[in-house]
This record gives C-alpha cells, sequence and structure tokens, in this order.
C-alpha cells in the first residue's frame, strides 16, 4: 500500500547482542516490574505486565546534565513473529536497546545523559495486539513506557535510586530533554514529544518537569513511521513544533516509500518556529543504524539493485558508515540547536543554514537534503499544487503530478510525494516565470528551489543546466547559472537490469541572494527558470520559496 511505511522486519535471525564492554560509558538496568493500561481491548488484556529494562550511560562529573532519550524500533522476535504466535513474556527476549550503545557512548562523551528504554512491550503482538490494531496499541503502550522509564530517572535524580545502579542524585537536568527514535521508535518519540506539550499552566508545567514529563527540546527521527497509511492516518506524521532532523534512506526495505519523510512534508504546512531538515542517505538501509539488528538484502530484491547492492554501488554504506554518521550527526545537531542555536559554522554543519547553499555532504557522507524553515522566515512564491499563474514559453511542457498519485510514466513507483509540477523540454530556449508582485526580498537571505532532475535527462556533468533569473520593477535582472554538480541535480547510474530505480525526492537548490548582483531585491517582479543550456531536459519542480536567516 502507498505510503503505508510498514516497519516490520523479517526474522533473519536472533537479534544480535553488541557487547558492553565496548562501550565502558553504558550499563543496563532493571528497575522491577511495572503494567501498562490499556483499552478497546477484552477485560483480559486491559493490563500488561513488563519488566522496565533498558540501559544509560552517564557522562563523568557530579553536575547536572541534559538527558536524550533513544527509542529503538519494532524488529522481529518472539514478542513479534507475524509468522507465527507471538509471547509475552518473551523468553529470551532479545534486546533492541543495546542496539543503541554505540550512540549513547558518543552521546556521554560530549556530556550528555542518554537512556534507552526497552520498548519490545509496545510492540509486542500479545495482550489483545492483532494485525488489526498493534499499531493503535503501540501508540498506548510507546507513551507509558517512555514515562515510566523517565520518572524513575527524575526519581533518581532526588536520590532515590529505583535500581539504575549508578548515582545519578542531581545529575539530571529535568528541563533539557532530547529524543532520538528509529523507526516505529522514531513515531513513538515524534508522538511522546506531542503529548508533552499539553500542559495547562506554569505550575503544572513545574510538576511534570519534576516528575520527569516535561517538554522534549529537539528530535532525531531515524527512518521513523508510526505504521499507518498517511490518506489513513495523516495526523500520524505530524510533528510538534521543535527543532527536528528527520533521516532516511535510499536502501531502506522496510520504509521502501519513503514514507518517512511525510514527517517534513507536513511540517510545510504547519506555522512553525522552530527548524525541519530532511535528509536522504542514498545508500542508507534500515537495519544498520541498530547494532543489534542483522543486515537486510534489499539490494537482492528487484529494484535499487544499481544503488544498494554493495558489490556494485559506491554509494551503499556500510553498518560502521551508518553508525558512524548518526552518533556525529547527533551529536552535532543537539549541540547546535541547544548550545549554539546562532552559529553560522554549527548550522552550516548540521544543514540548518538556510542562508547557504546546500550541503553536497555531511560528516563525509552524500546527502540530499530538504530544510523547512519556520514560518516567519519563509516567503513561498510557487508551490506545485496552488502554483500562481506563471507563464511558459510555447516549447516548455508542463505537467502537475498530485502528491499520493501515480503519474505516467513516472520512472519509480515510489514516492508519490510531495506535488510535483513537471517541465520538459526538447529545443531551446524556454523559460518559466513566475510573477512576484513586487515582492521585498531584501530581509531574506536566500532562494530555494525543490526539485529533482527526471533520470531520463541526460545530464552534462559540470556544465550549466538551466539559470535562475530575478527581475524588479526598475527593469534590472540578474541571472545565476544552475551547473549539474549541485546536490539537488545528482543523478544515479540505471541498474542495468531494472533501469531507473533510485529515488525520485525533490531536494534544496538555495541560491544565496548575494549572488543576484544588480537587481534590486526590495522590488522585484518576477522569477525565471530559464533553459537555454540543455537542448533537452525534463526536471520535476516543487516549490520556489525566499527564505530568512
Amino acid at each position: 500500500m502507498l505510503g503505508s511505511g510498514l516497519a516490520i522486519s523479517p526474522p533473519f535471525g536472533a537479534a544480535l547482542i553488541p557487547d558492553l564492554a565496548d562501550f565502558p560509558l553504558v550499563k543496563s538496568y532493571d528497575l522491577g516490574m511495572a503494567s501498562l493500561t490499556q483499552t478497546d481491548v477484552d477485560t483480559a488484556f486491559e493490563t500488561m505486565p513488563l519488566a522496565l529494562t533498558g540501559a544509560i550511560a552517564l557522562p563523568p562529573g557530579n553536575f547536572p546534565v541534559p538527558w536524550i532519550v533513544i527509542l529503538h524500533g519494532r524488529h522481529a522476535g518472539c514478542h513479534f513473529n507475524p509468522d507465527a504466535t507471538s509471547q509475552w513474556p518473551c523468553d529470551p527476549e532479545p534486546r533492541f536497546d543495546l542496539g543503541f550503545a554505540y550512540l549513547a557512548q558518543a552521546l556521554a562523551e560530549v556530556g550528555y545523559g542518554v537512556i534507552i528504554p526497552n520498548l519490545n512491550a509496545a510492540f509486542s503482538e500479545t495482550y489483545g495486539a492483532t494485525a488489526d490494531n498493534r499499531n493503535e496499541l503501540a501508540d498506548q503502550r510507546s507513551g507509558q513506557i517512555i514515562d515510566a522509564h523517565l520518572n524513575r530517572l527524575a526519581q533518581a535524580d532526588r536520590g532515590d535510586d529505583p535500581g539504575f545502579g549508578l548515582s545519578l542524585t542531581g545529575r539530571i537536568d529535568l528541563t533539557r530533554l532530547a529524543m532520538v527514535g528509529h523507526s516505529m521508535g522514531g513515531g513513538a518519540a515524534t508522538l511522546s514529544a506531542i503529548q508533552r506539550l499539553h500542559i495547562n499552566s506554569a505550575a503544572s508545567l513545574q510538576a511534570k518537569i519534576a516528575g520527569g514529563l516535561g517538554p522534549i527540546a529537539a528530535l532525531v527521527l531515524v527512518s521513523p513511521t508510526r505504521s499507518y497509511a498517511i490518506a489513513q492516518r495523516p495526523d500520524a506524521y505530524q510533528l510538534p513544533d521543535v527543532p527536528t532532523a528527520v533521516i532516511a534512506g535510499g536502501c531502506d526495505r522496510d520504509i521502501f516509500d519513503l514514507s518517512s519523510l511525510y514527517y517534513v512534508e507536513t511540517a510545510r504546512q504547519q506555522l512553525r518556529t522552530s527548524p525541519v531538515l530532511g535528509i536522504l542517505l542514498p545508500g542508507a538501509n534500515h537495519h544498520y543504524f541498530s547494532a543489534a539488528v542483522e543486515e537486510d538484502d534489499y539490494y537482492r530484491q528487484p529494484n535499487n539493485g544499481q544503488l544498494c547492492n554493495p558489490q556494485r554501488s559506491r554509494d551503499r554504506l556500510s553498518r560502521v558508515a551508518q553508525e558512524n554518521f548518526l552518533a556525529q550527526y547527533t551529536t552535532a545537531f543537539l549541540q547546535t540547536v541547544w548550545a549554539t542555536p546562532g552559529d553560522d559554522l554549527a548550522l552550516a554543519q548540521v544543514g540548518l543554514a538556510a542562508h547557504r547553499a546546500a550541503s553536497a555532504e555531511i560528516f563525509g557522507q552524500s546527502v540530499l537534503t530538504t530544510l523547512v524553515a519556520p514560518a516567519a522566515q519563509r516567503h513561498t512564491v510557487f508551490h506545485a499544487k496552488a502554483a500562481p499563474v506563471v507563464t511558459l514559453t510555447a516549447g516548455l511542457e508542463a505537467k502537475f503530478c498530485q502528491a499520493l498519485t501515480a503519474c505516467d510514466g513516472s520512472p519509480r513507483p515510489y514516492p508519490h510525494f510531495p506535488d510535483l509540477l513537471t517541465l520538459e523540454w526538447s529545443a531551446i530556449p524556454q523559460q518559466l516565470q513566475v510573477p512576484l508582485e513586487n515582492t521585498n526580498a531584501s530581509d531574506f537571505a536566500s532562494l530555494e528551489l525543490r526539485l529533482v532532475p527526471d533520470p531520463s535527462w541526460p545530464v552534462a556533468q559540470g556544465r550549466p543546466v538551466f539559470a535562475v533569473v530575478l527581475h524588479d520593477q526598475q527593469g534590472g535582472a540578474a541571472r545565476v547559472e544552475i551547473p549539474s554538480m549541485v546536490p539537488a541535480l545528482r543523478q544515479f547510474e540505471p541498474d542495468p537490469t531494472h533501469g531507473h530505480t533510485a529515488p525520485l525526492y525533490p531536494s534544496s537548490l538555495r541560491i544565496p541572494l548575494g549572488q543576484f548582483a544588480g537587481v534590486d531585491l526590495a522590488a522585484l517582479t518576477s522569477v525565471e527558470l530559464v533553459f537555454d543550456q540543455a537542448t533537452q531536459g525534463k526536471l520535476h519542480l516543487a516549490s520556489i520559496e525566499f527564505l530568512g536567516r
């Protein structure tokens, strides 16, 4: 089903067990038994038992530190076995929480406390859970599990250790909490962060914080999903208004339709005060972010072979590469949005510098990025779905492709979002002109186009392929040539067996406005895309926006 985002890892074998001896700051814990409350199930299943287990990491020192909650995903085990009968309690229970010990170690080394609750009970297909309602019950269970662990953490901060086995008194800054979530854990992180915003008064806020139930300040979501089709539950892909990074992989077999990036698309429709960055790692798969999950064989499937086959692809990432990227990026992202929110170099390092060209690489890995700047720093002048009256030359063909529909001639079945205007030409010169109605762009820093070249367009490497022109009231014009090596125009090699199979998702092409020399930015009348270099071409355009700093 399109946009299902079903995160169901097949049972390739027993879960891997990372050795905590390799991560000296990370300890496993057991806080004893608790119970979950469930609704819309038989009376016998209204209460579900679970052991509060997980892993914790603490940096050296005797002062309070910010805390990161890491949430693992739903993976196959005796608690969740789609092909047979699931069990709960599960014995032996796979420890998917330990799959992120490497990330906890990296975060603790730079001064963060980390807690990784064991979420298996949330995803167990037992105690009333079936294929029809398991996602709804996962939503109910995950929030209770997260809150129970953080409530115990707050208890330990007051000097009453419930079983962490560490001296945590005075070590927990409960006003600074962030979450990192993978797969269904990413969906759980988002839902928990939204629910924690529903606080009615200052007194209630202080009480919530004291109990470990306060607001979440930032999110890093890795292939996130709540496993609902967006047409069925569009609300499931909403984000809270906190700085958020969404990371997706082009070789992800579980989220094969890139539906994790729905979170980025829905953020564009919100009146946000904080940024959202979508990052597409073309060669990343689903399992390699967790060290407790065996590798998948996505490249053996009849699509994405050229991109995802580690024997053929220059893009396919190893487990080590994916772990290193997540550790480096998460650390830098949290430090930037928490400690140095206005630092220009730090913003650029994590892809949040709206006034700079979009990054081709982040921490040594090729990326395609799309930035949702705060609403006050964005002025949309073109959107494929609600486009103004544009002027096209006679030889420029334009077709609208509505999101979540299969358009004719689509080179790859997924993704079918966002809304796109497909531009195609076979003779030059051609142009598309968008009226700006005397737009004052002098307070903005860049012009951003979200676009992607069609794989059928033979872009000549290194050459300018089109130009962007701004016109002003006085008749002035400024032209910026767009070369083929910009990240948004990157094209992937076709699979010799199955043709063009790489992800087709529009990313950011940002042009600092300082490059448009000689035009009055305070009195603009139009923006043009001029196709007078490549004699033929085809690209998909999602939006054009002015962005502030």
